[in-house]
């Protein structure tokens, strides 16, 4: 194969193509990467993994996998992840939607100044009961002492 590149294309764009499919990784290998720095602790990686997941785009969707990542994230104390646990439970991405579970998430990320989590947190506030109000208010708030 190489023998018919060199024919056709100039030496430099081979040696280019070539170095650039070395530098290659498939979502698996990504993944693996990723894993190997999120179980050390690395937010960052926990995040990307959990939206490679939720995306399907580089690797099989697989909503589950991506809220186990995410929340993982969010329980750290990541903004965008507490915003995107709260999203999921919302709409029951990978798990059963729960209004008050989403209002947690919401709300934690809403009170470091996240805006479309203040909005998410109001908006499942209309949709609870009272008594899911009261319940969601107070995990968020033990959620927050911690």
């Amino acid at each position: 194969m190489l023998s018919f590149l060199k024919k056709t294309i100039p030496a430099g764009l081979v040696l280019i193509s070539l170095g650039m499919l070395a530098g290659c990784t498939t979502g698996q290998e990504k993944v693996a990467k990723l894993t190997a720095e999120a179980e050390k602790g690395n937010v960052d990686s926990m995040v990307e993994i959990a939206e490679m997941y939720c995306s399907g785009t580089t690797i099989e969707q697989d909503d589950q996998i991506c809220g186990m990542w995410m929340k993982r994230a969010a329980e750290k104390g990541h903004i965008r992840a507490q915003y995107m646990l709260g999203r999921m439970y919302e709409l029951g991405l990978g798990m059963r939607a729960d209004p008050v579970q989403a209002y947690k998430w919401y709300s934690l990320s809403g009170g470091q100044g996240y805006k479309m989590s203040q909005t998410g947190a109001k908006n499942m506030l209309a949709v609870m009961t009272p008594q899911q109000q009261a319940e969601a208010r107070k995990l968020a708030t033990e959620s927050g002492k911690k």
